[in-house]
């Protein structure tokens, strides 16, 4: 680098290299470097935000495969099936299907539990339940809800949609009202 003395005032000078155009290689067939580059960006922003790129992967501390079945105008879990075991501990957590929704199901406590949709209301993604803080976080861009439900970190404005629980502690059995 050279060095220029003006009115006081250092000013530096760097020299800069050019480098010629790079030419497509062959095996490229016509792609360009921007084309490159976003499949590239793509390819990181799936990885990074935990989207799924084929058979959807099971959110940390939820168990995707439980067994549930409809009781009247709700969903029935018999937390003596084996599928279902996680919802027998506290910080529990099950992902369960509904008919319109995908429910993510916590027990709080031995006598309560939390169902929420588990579909972030900022872009639609998978939130997981992180039972260290006891929140929701959704990977895709950072937002943070309550096992209630409520935006506690945007960007997400609206709050996950709430399902009412009913847990028989006689018959070992959890009902989502839905």
């Amino acid at each position: 680098m050279d060095s220029e003395r003006a009115g006081g005032n250092h000013r530096l000078a760097m020299r800069l290299r050019v480098l010629p155009p790079v030419t497509a290689d062959a095996d490229c067939r016509g792609c360009s470097r921007r084309a490159v580059l976003r499949g590239l960006a793509a390819t990181a922003a799936g990885v990074l935000a935990g989207c799924p790129s084929g058979d959807p992967a099971p959110a940390p501390d939820a168990d995707p495969g439980t067994a549930v079945s409809v009781c009247g105008t709700g969903l029935c879990l018999d937390l003596d099936d084996p599928k279902n075991a996680a919802l027998t501990a506290i910080d529990g957590a099950v992902v369960v299907k509904a008919p319109r929704d995908t429910i993510l199901v916590v027990r709080t406590s031995m006598t309560a539990m939390q169902a929420v949709s588990d579909v972030c209301t900022h872009a639609g993604c998978a939130v997981r339940y992180e039972h260290v803080n006891k929140v929701l976080l959704c990977p895709c861009h950072g937002s943070r809800f309550a096992l209630s439900g409520a935006v506690l970190q945007g960007p997400a404005t609206r709050p996950l949609a709430k399902y009412q629980t009913q847990l028989d502690l006689s018959a070992n059995l959890l009902t989502i009202s839905l």
